[in-house]
């Protein structure tokens, strides 16, 4: 599965990067929604995993500009949470989204829900994920919450 990150933050989006890669997945990463126009509309992907708040222009201007490919679906990843916000990204053609922090088990679990099981998790993990998220391992990792 190929996947494209748009995400500000560095950090974040090496941290998915190196999950989808360890998970047998392709994945670019962009850090700003005008940079990512033209490899989102020929680079065959099947997810977008998009962030809602970057400098100039926001995920909501990425969907409203971009002609994405019909089989190429686009997760919101934010924090933001208002039902207006969500309204709009789906209307603007979001097929999800993540709520930021996740972890490792959530992103999977998401991706192969959205490629219709394409994505499904490695079950040879080991370990249980704690419930408290401060408590998790690398492999159940929270990825960062950053400002969006």
């Amino acid at each position: 599965m190929r996947v494209l990150i748009i995400d500000d933050y560095k950090g974040f989006r090496d941290e998915v990067r190196q999950i989808l890669v360890r998970h047998g997945h392709e994945a670019d990463d962009i850090e700003s929604a005008s940079e990512a126009i033209a490899p989102a509309e020929t680079g065959n992907y099947d997810i977008i995993l998009l962030d809602y708040q970057m400098p100039e222009n926001d995920g909501l201007w990425f969907l409203r500009n971009a002609r994405i490919p019909r089989l190429t679906k686009v997760l919101l990843v934010t924090s933001h949470t208002e039902p207006r916000l969500i309204t709009e990204m789906f209307r603007a053609g979001a097929a999800g989204y993540l709520i930021k922090p996740f972890d490792e088990d959530d992103l999977l679990r998401n991706l192969a829900y959205y490629t219709n099981g394409r994505a499904s998790p490695r079950t040879d993990m080991g370990g249980a994920v704690a419930e408290d998220p401060s408590t998790r391992t690398t492999e159940g990792r929270v990825l960062p919450r950053t400002k969006s």
